[in-house]
């Protein structure tokens, strides 16, 4: 059997395939996250050209049946038997709760099961997400609906990210009409846009970057750290997950004497200083789970600055947290390589400093860091 992921996450995942505002709420909505992952939980999927006789099909009621207890219970055996009581009655579901020694609470009363037939199962059969048993009336009390393999993949928890999104953009592109896929496109781009992180530059222009905890990160380093640390602030790139990048203008770069290419791997944003008298390259790690700039990641960064002609003794290398708290700061400061830097997005004034220490090396003078 599939290994399962919570109900809550079958509901978020139908809701990146079904953006609901351009699909009906009902095939993206709780009760059919519930019914996804009862299906799931049962082995009730089906691969093309499969024998009827030897699925498992199931009706409305083995979804809204279900128990958080016996949700839990996810060895075969267990699901197995919550299968075979469904089947036969809900007495015989409320008996094997009592098995197992537990109270029985389905999930859902039985007059939900006209919305869940008429209205998800009904509009999940035109998208080619279940597959109704040939010859069993709609209305009839007999199992007979049953989850396409090629849909149940989206639901594998080791699909994450950029490759859960790449896999629902396939399963659209296979499944669904043009008309039907250009209504997801559109209401993806206007749900990206609602939430993304707005960041001014130094030159005064906006940009949107992708949503989530590192461009809150880069954010606050572009509008925070760098017009109180660097004299004349200059973004040069800010590279996304999946697929943005913003490279500063080409006339710029041309008057930086630097190339970017952006089919290299980039850190996460590459700042310069061109107020100091030989411009200084801030290359920067957003740090919201992993990443730091630990000696290897150095180095690595190092040959991507000698690849875009930027010298390496010009370069400072800056690993961005979001707060000494947080538990990517706790974890990772170790890690951090010799002669880079670290700051806090919590505390915006402070910044760290780690190099090694020479014999009688004084102490910085943090009155002209920002010359440095």
């Amino acid at each position: 059997m599939r290994e399962l992921i919570s109900i809550e996450e079958c509901a978020s995942r139908l809701a990146m395939i079904f953006p609901r505002t351009a699909f009906d709420p009902a095939v993206s909505n709780r009760l059919a996250g519930t019914a996804v992952a009862a299906m799931l939980y049962v082995d009730a999927v089906a691969e093309e050209g499969e024998d009827a006789e030897l699925v498992k099909w199931v009706r409305p009621s083995t979804c809204l049946w279900l128990s958080e207890e016996a949700y839990k219970r996810d060895d075969e055996g267990s699901r197995d038997a919550y299968y075979a009581a469904a089947l036969r009655s809900k007495s015989a579901v409320e008996a094997l709760h009592r098995t197992w020694g537990v109270d029985y609470q389905s999930l859902y009363k039985d007059n939900t099961r006209e919305p869940l037939r008429d209205e998800t199962l009904s509009a999940w059969l035109e998208f080619g997400v279940v597959r109704a048993r040939a010859g069993v009336p709609a209305t009839s009390p007999k199992p007979r609906w049953i989850l396409e393999s090629h849909f149940a993949e989206l639901f594998d928890p080791r699909l994450r990210d950029a490759f859960l999104a790449t896999s629902i953009e396939r399963w659209r592109g296979d499944h669904l009409s043009p008309a039907m896929r250009l209504r997801a496109q559109i209401a993806r781009q206007r749900e990206d846009r609602s939430h993304a992180v707005k960041v001014e530059l130094p030159t005064g222009e906006m940009r949107e970057l992708e949503p989530g905890p590192a461009s809150l990160i880069i954010r606050e380093l572009i509008e925070v750290w760098a017009p109180m640390r660097l004299r004349d602030p200059v973004v040069v790139t800010i590279s996304e997950p999946g697929k943005k990048i913003y490279t500063a203008d080409a006339e710029r770069l041309e008057g930086l004497g630097i190339e970017i290419d952006q089919t290299a791997l980039l850190p996460d944003a590459v700042l310069a200083d061109i107020g100091t008298e030989t411009t200084t390259f801030w290359i920067v790690e957003a740090v919201a789970s992993d990443g730091p700039i630990t000696e290897d990641r150095k180095r690595s960064l190092e040959a991507w600055a000698l690849e875009q002609r930027i010298p390496i003794d010009t370069c400072r290398f800056l690993s961005a947290f979001v707060s000494r708290n947080d538990q990517a700061a706790r974890r990772r400061l170790k890690d951090l390589a010799a002669g880079t830097f670290a700051w806090y997005a919590d505390e915006p004034t402070f910044e760290l400093a780690w190099y090694e220490l020479e014999e009688h090396t004084d102490l910085p003078d943090i009155r002209h860091l920002r010359q440095q």
